[in-house]
């Protein structure tokens, strides 16, 4: 199989482009904005095909299934200024099992790109239905970029063919790996948004959201507002605080990486600031809170805001409801195995973890969550913790 890769390609940014760097820029202010819903997601995919000069772009956010499989979580095909929900639908259903090329994309390294046609062998792009699906939308020629997501979790980015007649040029690989930093931090967003069932929320509702802790920044880095879920692990003080006013992390290193990313998200005026992830280590729990920063432009229309310069999304992984298997038995019409089963897995337990804890075979467990899937219509893990969440505000219904 040939293999191309772009490291190989040494390329200094052109500091002296002033129209591409005006492009570059935009396409950094509606990306950012198109996260919290302000502008649709579509007009930035036109923007990003024209700076990259591509006939189309991909987003694919993978998770983990039950089993360690993939497990698609966001999808969007863009070509131009549309969004091809034919192309999502008809390759995930007819071509995305058994395309030779996904298990190869983990292969990749954060970061890299490869040609599409280095991950088929000759003999795959003679007989592949999915090569040949390629070949018929024009993304045969393309390129593939792999980048961390969340929690394990991966990011692929897809563009189709280069627009320009002698192919994929220096300057445009330059722009996607200037790009790909951000489009990750878009999709981390977004996700971490979903799971908090808030797309399409504003500044104000993010505050009373219950899923997901929120800090609201001043254009100084001071905390102008926190939802009762962040103020919660700002008290505790454990690895996160709120230091004279100052959102703070308690390891010194940590402190400082903390610093630089808003900084970045709060840059002077009249510069598009950008955002950043990162985690914070906590001594009473194993698992570390995941922040997530995202730069808020000004807003006119609306005083308090305007105040509002970055929002720090807080992520706990150990900290889902958990749901009381008496009340999603009620509820949901499981028996009280098939309600403990499901309540452990929307707490984060693995299939091993709940096998041992009922003492019982991991195919018992996965038997148990068939039932509740069929009984619920269901098909997905987190269409089940979804539904299983939503019990929270009918828990005082059945004390």
């Amino acid at each position: 199989m040939r293999r191309k890769r772009w490291e190989t390609w040494v390329v200094p940014e052109k500091r002296g482009n002033v129209l591409s760097d005006d492009k570059f820029q935009r396409v950094l202010r509606d990306l950012y904005r198109a996260v919290l819903g302000e502008i649709p997601w579509v007009s930035v995919a036109a923007r990003i095909d024209d700076m990259i000069r591509a006939n189309g772009h991909s987003l694919t956010y993978v998770g983990v299934g039950l089993r360690g499989e993939p497990e698609i979580r966001m999808a969007r095909f863009f070509v131009g200024p549309r969004r091809r929900q034919d192309m999502e639908q008809l390759y995930f259903r007819d071509y995305y099992p058994r395309d030779e090329a996904i298990p190869r994309l983990s292969g990749l390294r954060e970061g890299e790109l490869v040609y599409k046609s280095d991950l088929y062998t000759d003999e795959e792009m003679r007989t592949s239905a999915a090569y040949d699906f390629r070949c018929a939308n024009n993304t045969q020629n393309g390129l593939f970029m792999g980048l961390d997501g969340l929690d394990g979790h991966g990011i692929v980015l897809s563009f189709g063919n280069s627009t320009e007649r002698g192919g994929w040029g220096s300057d445009q690989i330059q722009a996607i790996k200037r790009l790909a930093p951000h489009l990750r931090q878009f999709a981390r967003v977004r996700c971490a948004i979903a799971d908090a069932e808030a797309l399409g929320a504003t500044l104000a509702e993010l505050l009373e959201n219950r899923r997901a802790g929120i800090v609201q920044l001043d254009r100084r880095g001071r905390i102008l507002e926190a939802n009762d879920r962040a103020r919660d692990i700002l008290l505790k003080r454990d690895g996160l605080c709120d230091r004279g006013g100052v959102l703070a992390a308690g390891h010194p290193g940590e402190n400082e990486e903390l610093r630089r990313l808003l900084a970045r998200a709060l840059p002077p005026f009249g510069v598009q600031g950008t955002g950043g992830s990162m985690k914070i280590t906590r001594r009473e729990a194993q698992t570390p809170l995941v922040l997530e920063i995202h730069p808020v432009r000004r807003m006119d229309t609306d005083y308090r805001a305007r105040r509002v310069g970055a929002l720090v999304l807080v992520v706990d992984p150990a900290a889902r409801p958990r749901v009381d298997s008496d009340l999603a038995a009620a509820a949901l019409s499981l028996t009280p195995a098939e309600s403990r089963v499901a309540v452990a897995l929307a707490a984060g337990q693995t299939v091993a973890g709940i096998a041992d804890t009922e003492g019982c075979a991991e195919s018992t467990v996965r038997t148990h969550l068939k039932r509740v899937y069929r009984k619920q219509g269901i098909r997905k893990q987190t269409e089940l913790v979804r539904r299983l969440l939503s019990l929270e505000g009918l828990r005082k219904r059945f004390r």
